[in-house]
């Protein structure tokens, strides 16, 4: 059987927690520091990704995506104290506010998928908030397995993560597609498995075969100013992070598959 791995965040779904996961807490930042919530939000992202990254390079894959100690970890750090601090309602707030939301074009693409694939979700997140949410959007249903870090017991930089989830997921072969290249390309392709970039944003290109995009995104530039930025995993290098496709919709996924698999 073949696997057909998907990430949730800017893939399957829309993500808008920064106004109330990070929004919601730099207002106390803002109050503390006096400054503008605008430069708040910013500070207090800076300094979450500072604790992520710390996590994951001493192998704490568990705890980097733990908003209930990395929120409350970073106000302490600027000066603000918390506590029993919950994320949850601050995500879901996201969903019911409507900027967490499902992708018009990712349920058609999944059950096109779900005909000779198993769909598994991988996310770097805790189940204690994906599954959660994943009900809360009403798409839990589509998916055979939802493969979280604390499932899987170590995030998908490491392609260990991916020959774990083949197993899990009883599948002899399969692909990924995610929109970061560090967090989804380099795992899945230092696994030997297909990986597909996910960037919504360069409909410039929807004329353009996706894997002819590569080349072309590495041209102009575009690719390896996503790589800069993707800095939260800075240990991996540049090259292991190419992906061998480029969509900019989900149901391009359906055609790759038969391609690449």
């Amino acid at each position: 059987m073949r696997c057909a791995f998907l990430d949730l965040d800017h893939t399957v779904i829309r993500t808008g927690y920064r106004e109330y996961l990070i929004g919601k807490p730099a207002r106390l930042v803002s109050e503390r520091l006096n400054i503008p919530l605008e430069d708040a939000i910013r500070t207090l992202r800076e300094k979450v990704r500072e604790i992520m990254r710390r996590r994951i390079l001493r192998g704490d894959y568990l705890h980097a995506f733990d908003w209930d100690t990395v929120l409350p970890e970073a106000l302490r750090l600027l000066g603000v104290e918390v506590r029993d601090f919950d994320a949850l309602p601050l995500l879901l707030e996201a969903v019911r506010g409507g900027s967490t939301s499902v992708y018009p074009d990712s349920v058609e693409a999944i059950n096109e998928l779900r005909r000779d694939h198993r769909v598994c979700l991988m996310t770097g997140g805790l189940s204690k908030y994906q599954d959660v949410i994943l009900r809360e959007l009403g798409i839990d249903h589509l998916f055979d397995m939802v493969l979280t870090t604390d499932r899987l017991g170590v995030l998908k930089v490491r392609p260990e993560a991916f020959i774990r989830a083949l197993k899990v997921c009883e599948c002899s072969s399969g692909f990924h597609t995610g929109d970061s290249p560090s967090h989804d390309i380099a795992g899945a392709r230092g696994a030997g498995l297909p990986a597909f970039l996910v960037v919504r944003e360069w409909t410039h290109l929807r004329d353009v075969d996706p894997v002819r995009r590569v080349e072309l995104v590495l041209e102009d530039g575009s690719l390896k100013e996503l790589l800069r930025k993707d800095i939260l995993y800075g240990f991996i290098p540049p090259e292991k992070m190419i992906p061998d496709a480029v969509i900019i919709q989900l149901r391009e996924v359906v055609v790759l598959s038969k391609k690449f698999l």
